[in-house]
Order: C-alpha cells, then structure tokens, then sequence
C-alpha cells in the first residue's frame, strides 16, 4: 500500500512540476512577445514620425507597413491596458504630429511601462515628454555646424 501511494504521488508532483514548468514557459514566450510587439511600434513610430518632421517619405511605405504590423502584434497579444491606449493612439491620428497624438502616446508609453511590471507613474516627475519627442539631443551639433558653415560663407573678406 506505501508503494502504491508513493507511485501515486510521484506521478502528481512529476504532472503539477511539468505543468508549472510549462506555464512558466509559456508566460516567458508571451512576455518576450509583447516586449518585442510594444519595442517594435515605438520604433516604428519614431522612425516615421521623424521621417515626416525632415520632409523626408522616402521610407514611408515601409515604416507605415512596421508600424500596422507591430500594431496588430499589440492587438493580438498585449494587455487590455495597452490595446486601449493603443486605440486611442490611432483614433488620435498617430502621425505624433498635434498635441492630442502626443499625449496619446505618451499615454501609451506609460501604460506599456506598467504592463511589462513597472509603477504605474514612476517616471511621473520626469519630463519624459521632452525625451518622447525631442528630436535631436540637446547638445546635437549638426545644425550649430550648419549655421557656422552658413555664417563663414556668408562673410564678405
């Protein structure tokens, strides 16, 4: 009888440690997903965005082709959360080009970060709009090279 039991017993911890073990998994899949869904979009979405502010559309076509396939990733596998400050997003316009598509995504961002496990507003106090949509850094010299170059040509010797 303590053989039968114990035969009956390593046969349910050998079941729940491989069901654990492939839930575990199978959660770990999704989240790599989903990071790799939500990383996509905002690139995606960088890209055309800046794209569009330097009157640049030559890679438009592939940037909006990134964008609605990392979009419908995020539909497919993101958390209610994220799909519905998605949508806002999109029903916003999604081109990052008004103030009401800005706050979108900032919304976006946010909501992703407390997805993926990180405080809901932890960056609150940060000026992370700055960050979100700044195009050059702050000390980015090209255009400074630029005006210099400008001013020295325009300088009558």
């Amino acid at each position: 009888m303590t053989v039968v039991i114990s035969l009956i017993s390593s046969l349910i911890a050998a079941f729940i440690a491989h069901y654990l073990a492939t839930s575990r998994n199978q959660a770990g899949e999704l989240l790599k997903f989903q990071i790799q869904s939500y990383s996509d979009f905002i690139g995606a979405a960088s890209r055309l965005a800046v794209s569009r502010r330097l009157g640049n559309t030559d890679s438009e076509e592939a940037d909006l082709v990134a964008l609605n396939d990392a979009k419908n990733r995020i539909i497919t596998c993101g958390h209610r959360e994220v799909v519905e400050a998605l949508l806002h997003f999109w029903e916003q316009g999604a081109t990052l080009e008004r103030e009401n598509e800005l706050l979108a995504f900032k919304n976006l961002t946010q909501v992703m970060r407390s997805a993926l496990g990180h405080k809901s507003h932890d960056l609150f106090e940060l000026d992370i709009g700055n960050g979100l949509f700044r195009l050059e850094p702050s000390n980015f010299s090209y255009r400074a090279k630029e005006s210099a170059k400008k001013v020295t040509e325009n300088k009558i010797y």
